[in-house]
């Protein structure tokens, strides 16, 4: 008798946890697909009035030397100033974008040697 008791409530365990795992899964935001980092040395920052800011690196990633972000993006500014502080102060960024993702034609970014930032960072070393 002991041991069903044990059995269901071992069942009934593995069913909670389970349905607790399959929960999160479905609650937790995706991660990028093929996200790749990128240490870029700038060799030039421009916005492109209406349409874009990009950064053009020297070397770049392969053919991918150009990364761009819209003017309508809230976090444009912020990029904008990273940017041109690293291009100020001669230092290299990362540059985190996605080299499958061509969306950003519609604003400007060709799709041959240009990608879309999804985020920068500059260290302080």
């Amino acid at each position: 008798m002991k041991i069903r008791r044990l059995n269901r409530g071992y069942r009934a365990r593995r069913v909670l946890a389970g349905a607790a795992v399959g929960a999160c899964a479905l609650i937790a935001p995706p991660a990028p697909a093929l996200a790749g980092f990128f240490t870029c040395t700038a060799a030039e920052v421009a916005v492109w009035v209406g349409s874009r800011i990009h950064v053009r690196c020297n070397p770049g990633d392969g053919v991918i030397n150009f990364f761009a972000l819209s003017v309508g993006n809230p976090d444009t500014s912020h990029v904008l100033s990273l940017a041109t502080t690293a291009v100020a102060a001669r230092r290299p960024f990362v540059i985190l974008y996605d080299p499958n993702d061509l969306s950003g034609a519609a604003i400007g970014c060709l799709t041959s040697n240009c990608r879309l930032i999804q985020a920068v960072f500059l260290n302080r070393d």
